[in-house]
């Protein structure tokens, strides 16, 4: 058995009035005279105070008090040299999720008499003996009685009692503590102009543990330039808009451009760097490729990114003798610009693949195929990096849930159970 005290009061005043320190709910607390009590919300607490009769009340403070004054035939109140029984005078409550033993006791010390706490129905008893503790399931309460025995004292005295309400768990069998408030999420993210992506062999991407974000089902994909590499995803398929395969991730748009108004897309993508890198680190956005969007285009990302602590450059020139001071690579594209200069040479692709293989990352960012797209140069980085994904030839559509036009895709359609990390609200990673 272990015992934990659940509650704790110390009383004071006259024995006319005898007020017991907390609320009606409390979860811990030590049995000092001037005991300061733990609190917990009435929903938390294991165990509660309830007031049950007109000697029993909970002032603004939620301080349970008993107060005894004016009981007496002529109205006088408690008397010396006298005992008094008061049944159901409180009770006390299991609002927990387990059995408990309840057991009270009274420090009188301070004065010739005597003070007992009793379980209603059964004056000869008493709530400080272990051997009758009071067990309580879950749910129930126990209404308490209180003996007062005055002696040859000066009931106008003032008074310190000390009361404390203790609860026993077995051992395998304690409560368990409150279960902490989930992290806050992102709510929505809007991928302009996006491509999906398909699997390796250019069929339907359906591997859950490779999609991190799909379009909602209103979503549907089309082929506007006839593109001959142009997968179609049937109705029943949500479509897959973001995925990761360890260290290599790529989104369907470029996402987080200072153009959105959408400061989820931003912190889904700051999520992704430091969820793949597990910390910050270096992140290099390159415009070696003929990129339409530098970096200046994306300073509200590169703001995020520093104030979690990471260092994003961008370089110009000399794309792979970058690689060797940098932790992670971006590679926004828009509509053909990477493609139009050739995409990443032999020795570059190599390169990222020797720089993902010693821990990089590699995050990159198609395009939908409405005014031609690079996708083919980054499925050609895919292939060397041997990921599990490439962009599909395609542009993805949504009527229903969208920025203010069809080709503006929102999606809350999350895959948590994966990469609950990516989805994280800012200041939560």
């Amino acid at each position: 058995m272990r015992r934990r005290t659940l509650i704790t009061g110390a009383a004071a005043g006259g024995i006319g009035g005898i007020t017991l320190i907390g609320t009606g709910a409390f979860d811990a607390a030590s049995a000092e005279r001037t005991a300061t009590v733990n609190f917990a919300d009435d929903e938390d607490a294991y165990l509660g105070l309830i007031s049950k009769s007109a000697y029993a009340t909970t002032d603004g403070d939620g301080e349970l008090a008993l107060a005894f004054g004016d009981v007496s035939g002529d109205g006088d109140g408690i008397g010396r040299n006298s005992q008094f029984f008061f049944d159901e005078v409180f009770a006390i409550a299991n609002q927990g999720t387990e059995t408990v033993s309840i057991t009270a006791t009274s420090d009188t010390d301070a004065f010739d008499g005597e003070f007992r706490l009793y379980p209603t129905g059964d004056r000869d008893g008493g709530l400080d003996d272990p051997d009758n503790a009071v067990v309580l399931e879950t749910g129930s309460e126990q209404p308490v009685g209180t003996y007062v025995e005055t002696g040859d004292v000066d009931v106008t005295d003032e008074l310190d009692i000390d009361i404390t309400v203790e609860a026993t768990f077995e051992e395998d069998d304690q409560p368990d503590d409150p279960a902490p408030e989930p992290p806050e999420t992102i709510d929505e993210t809007e991928f302009y102009s996006t491509a999906s992506l398909t699997d390796t062999d250019g069929e339907v991407l359906d591997d859950e543990s490779v999609v991190a974000v799909r379009a909602e089902p209103t979503a549907e994909n089309e082929n506007p330039e006839s593109d001959d590499g142009f997968v179609s995803y049937p109705d029943d398929v949500e479509i897959p808009l973001a995925a990761a395969d360890g260290n290599v991730v790529g989104f369907g748009s470029g996402l987080g451009p200072d153009a959105s108004s959408v400061d989820d897309n931003r912190t889904l993508i700051v999520n992704a760097w430091q969820t793949v890198l597990d910390g910050t680190g270096t992140v290099l956005y390159d415009e070696t490729h003929g990129q339409e969007l530098t970096l200046d285009a994306f300073s509200e990302l590169e703001s995020v990114a520093e104030g979690r602590g990471f260092t994003v450059e961008a370089i110009d020139a000399d794309f792979l003798d970058a690689l060797d001071d940098a932790d992670a690579v971006m590679v926004a594209t828009s509509d053909n610009d990477v493609a139009s200069v050739g995409g990443f040479s032999d020795s570059e692709r190599s390169a990222l693949a020797d720089f993902v293989d010693d821990g990089g990352a590699v995050f990159l960012h198609g395009t939908a195929s409405f005014t031609s797209t690079s996708n083919g140069a980054l499925n050609a980085v895919l292939d060397d990096l041997d990921a599990a994904f490439r962009f599909n030839f395609d542009q993805v559509v949504d009527n229903d849930n969208n920025g203010g036009d069809f080709f503006i895709p929102r999606t809350s359609n999350f895959n948590d159970d994966e990469f609950p990390n990516f989805f994280l609200a800012e200041g939560e990673l």
